[in-house]
């Protein structure tokens, strides 16, 4: 009779989460009992936190569909497809009247928004729940909207259920 020694439990991969300012994956230095991790960046020596509770496959995942099609300015999320079928829609042109994915830099941090409209000083930024909220993000998307409206940028955020509202946001600033 055979008898299998391998232990019934194994020693599990310490998990590495992505710093939200610079994606530089670090070990969490803290585990706390509500399931978020604390992690110090050594890159950036930012203090974040995020939830334990989405696997890791589902990180890596997100980690590479965010990498860089983000930042390209011919890649569209679904929802940034529909804003983009209404500026198209309401006669605005890509590229002269609106820039996809544009890169706006504040000193050492590259901010990227969804939609530039620069002769409107309007930004539209598409923010599906699954990119931001899960991540807990809040605090860095907090420090962009500030940064923008310091800029003097009026910032309209849409999610699934409101982005039929640009049409009628940008037929107002048009009247």
């Amino acid at each position: 009779m055979n008898v299998s020694l391998e232990p019934l439990f194994r020693e599990t991969e310490v998990m590495t989460y992505p710093c939200p300012e610079c994606g530089t994956y670090n070990k969490p230095y803290m585990h706390t009992k509500d399931g978020y991790a604390y992690m110090l960046c050594k890159n950036c020596k930012v203090q974040y936190k995020t939830s334990t509770r989405v696997s890791a496959n589902f990180r890596k995942f997100c980690s590479k569909i965010a990498s860089k099609p983000n930042k390209s300015q011919s890649y569209y999320t679904s929802l940034e497809l529909k804003v983009k079928r209404i500026l198209l829609k309401l006669g605005y042109r890509e590229g002269i009247d609106f820039i996809h994915n544009c890169m706006i830099p504040n000193g050492k941090v590259k901010y990227y928004v969804d939609f530039y409209l620069p002769k409107e000083s309007l930004v539209i930024e598409c923010s599906p729940s699954i990119w931001h909220n899960m991540w807990n993000r809040e605090e860095s998307d907090r420090r962009k909207m500030e940064f923008l409206m310091s800029e003097g940028l009026n910032v309209l955020e849409v999610d699934e259920k409101s982005y039929r509202n640009v049409e009628n946001v940008l037929n107002r600033r048009v009247e």
